[in-house]
């Protein structure tokens, strides 16, 4: 059975556990994902972006806010 981070909003988790992070969907809407997931919609937006000239954002890993942070503080 695949890995499945129950904090995930994703389908590629490689791990049940673990950091996700906020990822800006467009619209006032989030995606709450972990790295593996973070890195599947990157690709996404890549492609996206080459294939319709679309203006997807594509955001380092590194600069999205982390979820659940602000609780722990």
């Amino acid at each position: 059975m695949r890995a499945r981070n129950n904090n995930c909003d994703g389908d590629h988790c490689r791990v049940e556990t673990g950091e996700v992070r906020v990822l800006p969907y467009g619209g006032g809407g989030n995606l709450i994902l972990c790295r593996a997931c973070y890195e599947h919609e990157i690709r996404w937006r890549k492609e996206r972006n080459r294939e319709v000239w679309s203006a997807f954002d594509l955001p380092a890993w590194e600069s999205l806010r982390i979820y659940g942070a602000e609780l722990a503080a």
